[in-house]
């Protein structure tokens, strides 16, 4: 894939072999032979190396290459570092989409889930720290430690929609079903369901205008 350039405030991919063009937040070819497919999100995690290395201690980790060292210069600031209100250039004074519910530049992170797709401020998520929630018909769990790590997982075990909390004084977290132990990384440590792990969903980071311009049936989270 190459960078093509922008549509919709949103990058735009081409791909080498067919040339087809892909858009960035959906995954989904919209020009050329391959229009109309979409690529498979894989499941990763949007951490900090610290936290990273907690859970990895035996990582491996990608080192800049010495004989392209100036190509790197830049790429250590955050994606939003540099614009002005943390905006990209292009949307300065502008508005973006047509959609009320949420402030054009609000952060958030965005679920699909059978084609049903949510969106969660980052800021509220970051006032909670652990959201029982759904998108659709599923059950999810979101998951803050600090301040940096977003988990989301499904919230179903062996047919049965668990319902979480923190723990005091500790960063796990408890279910009010089992009152099992779970690790902020979705597995069980102690108590009746010792031993599972949840199911992982993956939670996209995007600013709001991004999100609500290519899912504009997207529900959105709210403190109720």
């Amino acid at each position: 894939m190459d960078l093509e350039g922008l549509k919709g405030l949103n990058f735009v991919m081409r791909d080498r072999q067919t040339r087809s063009l892909w858009q960035q937040a959906t995954g989904v070819a919209f020009e050329g032979p391959l229009k109309g497919k979409r690529l498979e999100l894989l499941d990763f995690l949007l951490t900090t190396w610290g936290e990273w290395r907690k859970l990895h201690p035996d990582t491996l980790a990608v080192m800049p290459d010495p004989k392209y060292l100036n190509r790197y210069r830049g790429t250590e600031r955050s994606p939003t570092q540099g614009f002005i209100g943390d905006q990209p250039p292009a949307s300065r004074g502008k508005k973006l989409v047509d959609d009320p519910r949420l402030p054009d530049r609000e952060r958030i992170v965005g679920i699909e889930i059978q084609n049903v797709q949510k969106a969660f401020p980052i800021a509220l998520l970051r006032r909670q720290l652990v959201v029982n929630d759904s998108v659709g018909s599923t059950p999810v769990l979101l998951v803050v430690t600090n301040g940096d790590t977003i988990n989301a997982f499904a919230r179903t075990v062996r047919r049965r929609n668990l319902t979480f909390q923190a723990k005091p004084r500790t960063t796990d977290l408890l279910d009010k079903e089992t009152r099992s132990t779970w690790s902020p990384d979705g597995e069980c440590t102690s108590g009746q369901l010792k031993g599972i792990k949840l199911q992982r969903v993956t939670p996209l980071p995007s600013f709001w205008f991004s999100w609500a311009q290519f899912f504009p049936t997207t529900q959105v989270y709210s403190i109720k």
